[in-house]
């Protein structure tokens, strides 16, 4: 296993207390806890907004031996509806990301219209950026985190903004980057359902990590989980219950699938 981020014994003010991760290579790495756990602040030490002199190794490399310009080129961070933008247009800015890694025309234009295709750019590629509704600001920032393709992707909690069927098919289109690309993600979110299908998760909780797995593992951990303020999915909250009862082997996510199992 090769790792992308590793952080060791990092302390911060009251909030995190020698917390240890590590973050896999070419991999979705989802992040959760309740409010006010350290999850933004752990993003914004690893963007750099925030300076802490301690053990963060980014690619093997600490995190402030790296040059800020070389830095932000192999990190991209989003923190939903914050950004400062060079055009005015949505196209126009999308296109000067992609013209600063002096890509040829054929790879430009293949990238340009993946991710038109992908997150919805094409209906919103003409449009003033201020005048994007909070969804297309968020599409559009996803947008331009890839179109620069760093190394590394940071996405704060974006579930206040979009619904779970939304995020779903963002995760799929990571994995799909992930297969072709050098690309590992960090995934924030307060709503478990939109870490479902990211490859590991960490929970936070009190400065700590409480529970860490394969998210189907750890969001079976229920009494845990709704103890800090969490809730469980409610397929996974009612497979666990049935399990309990041996009316169910394993964890079910589809409905239709639970009650022919139930029936039969």
């Amino acid at each position: 296993m090769v790792n992308s981020i590793e952080i060791t014994n990092l302390n911060y003010l009251n909030i995190f207390d020698n917390l240890t991760l590590k973050i896999e290579k070419n991999k979705i790495t989802s992040i959760s806890g309740p409010n006010n756990c350290g999850k933004t602040t752990l993003i914004k030490i690893l963007s750099r907004s925030i300076y802490v002199d301690q053990n963060i190794l980014i690619n093997n490399t600490n995190l402030n031996d790296y040059k800020m310009t070389d830095y932000f080129k192999i990190v991209k961070a989003i923190f939903p509806l914050r950004e400062i933008f060079m055009y005015e247009i949505v196209e126009d800015e999308l296109s000067y990301y992609i013209d600063q890694l002096f890509l040829s025309r054929e790879e430009k234009n293949k990238r340009l219209k993946n991710i038109r295709k992908n997150l919805g750019i094409n209906k919103i590629k003409s449009k003033k950026i201020k005048e994007l509704s909070q969804k297309e600001f968020i599409q559009f920032q996803l947008a331009l985190a890839i179109a620069a393709m760093p190394k590394i992707i940071l996405i704060d909690d974006l579930s206040p903004y979009l619904d779970s069927e939304e995020i779903k098919k963002i995760i799929a289109y990571f994995k799909y980057l992930i297969k072709n690309y050098d690309l590992t993600i960090i995934f924030i979110s307060t709503r478990l359902e939109d870490i479902i299908d990211t490859d590991y998760l960490y929970i936070l909780n009190e400065s700590k990590i409480i529970l860490q797995g394969k998210p189907l593992e750890v969001l079976q951990k229920d009494n845990v989980l709704n103890r800090i303020g969490l809730k469980v999915p409610f397929m996974i909250d009612l497979s666990v219950k049935l399990k309990d009862y041996n009316l169910v082997k394993e964890v079910e996510l589809d409905m239709n699938r639970m009650t022919e199992k139930l029936w039969n």
